[in-house]
């Protein structure tokens, strides 16, 4: 008896200290810790800014998420093509605009007014096809192999091809591919799609005499040829998303030469390492030329995206994932290769594109004969 009378109060004590504990705890340290929780919610930037379709999937990567909230940021992204991206221009609803491409990045940045960009990552344009072909190309001497996974093609030769509006089954040793169909580069939509663009920058270069379209008379000069390599194919995809599938599920017989981002196919074999040994494999044109990703910040804080993107290691080596080239220490070719995927380090017969003002010309005179 004796004993429970002592801790019967002695319980009672330590139950007294510990709930005025919890009150004191309650009306003192809880509010302190949600204060700090509240600080840094507010300092996380909160980014908006338009981007190319293409990027998207990076831009959702739980891991790109998760590194830039480590860096203070959360970023909003609506995706859109390179052309709208300029023509959407709005600092007040954007923070920065992302397209691919040069020209729209340069007219962004003189609609911006500001003078900084970044170029987090690039890619080469490059024809995806099949083995049958590309030795069938081979063969007529257009294409010439120089990696397990890619050829090299004469783009000029096979641009000759395409004016005189040869069909496979006249092509010499055709008979992997002897259909009536014509030997033509698919591509995207012109008016819509960056990697559209960039197949007008390229064959109007080689229209132009190998010189860069720069004025209206250049305009003239290339239009009757080179809108015809848009008009001939038909329907078009306004993102370089939906041919690429196609090319993918429906294989050689729909999609024999398919203008895309490098970056496409590799990102593929990347997350499909069993499909690599198929018939699916790269032309490199000769001259070729790169997209580049510029990021174009409207303020200073989207200047921190810019720069975190560029030079975090983080997030450029996860931009290798998705089959992009990057300026930084480790090589993207050579992380490639060590999953047996084999693309050229350097490409040398690189050209410019036109400036936005006369690749706009030729868009707009190509969407014109379209109606």
């Amino acid at each position: 008896m004796l004993t429970q009378k002592i801790i019967g109060p002695s319980v009672a004590l330590v139950l007294a200290l510990a709930v005025g504990g919890g009150i004191w705890y309650s009306n003192h340290q809880l509010p302190a810790q949600s204060a700090v929780s509240g600080i840094q919610a507010e300092q996380i930037l909160q980014l908006k800014g338009l981007i190319g379709s293409e990027k998207q999937d990076y831009f959702t990567d739980s891991r790109v998420i998760a590194r830039l909230k480590t860096l203070g940021m959360a970023v909003t992204v609506e995706k859109s093509g390179s052309r709208a991206i300029v023509s959407q221009f709005n600092p007040s609803q954007y923070d920065f605009g992302f397209p691919s491409g040069a020209p729209a990045a340069a007219q962004l940045q003189k609609l911006a007014k500001v003078s900084n960009a970044y170029v987090p990552f690039y890619t080469p344009m490059v024809l995806a096809s099949w083995l049958p072909i590309a030795t069938i190309l081979e063969k007529n001497g257009v294409v010439k192999k120089e990696g397990d996974n890619y050829f090299v093609v004469d783009f000029p030769a096979l641009f000759d091809l395409m004016n005189q509006q040869k069909r496979w089954k006249e092509l010499s040793h055709s008979e992997a591919f002897a259909t009536n169909k014509a030997v033509l580069v698919a591509s995207t939509d012109v008016r819509t799609s960056n990697s559209g663009a960039m197949y007008l920058a390229l064959a109007s270069y080689l229209v132009n005499n190998e010189n860069i379209v720069q004025s209206q008379a250049d305009v003239d000069k290339v239009l009757p040829q080179v809108s015809q390599l848009f008009l001939r194919q038909g329907f078009q995809e306004s993102s370089s998303a939906a041919p690429f599938e196609d090319y993918v599920a429906l294989g050689m017989g729909k999609t024999p030469l398919l203008m895309i981002y490098e970056s496409q196919l590799i990102e593929f074999w990347l997350k499909h390492p069993q499909r690599i040994a198929e018939n699916m494999v790269m032309l490199y044109p000769k001259p070729t030329i790169f997209s580049k990703h510029i990021f174009v910040p409207f303020n200073a804080n989207a200047e921190r995206l810019g720069e975190a993107l560029t030079n975090d290691p983080e997030l450029q080596s996860i931009a290798q994932e998705y089959g992009y080239r990057t300026n930084g220490e480790h090589k993207s070719t050579e992380r490639w290769a060590k999953q047996n995927i084999i693309a050229p380090e350097n490409l040398v017969d690189v050209i410019d594109p036109p400036s936005y003002e006369w690749l706009e010309k030729m868009i707009v005179a190509i969407e014109a004969k379209f109606h």
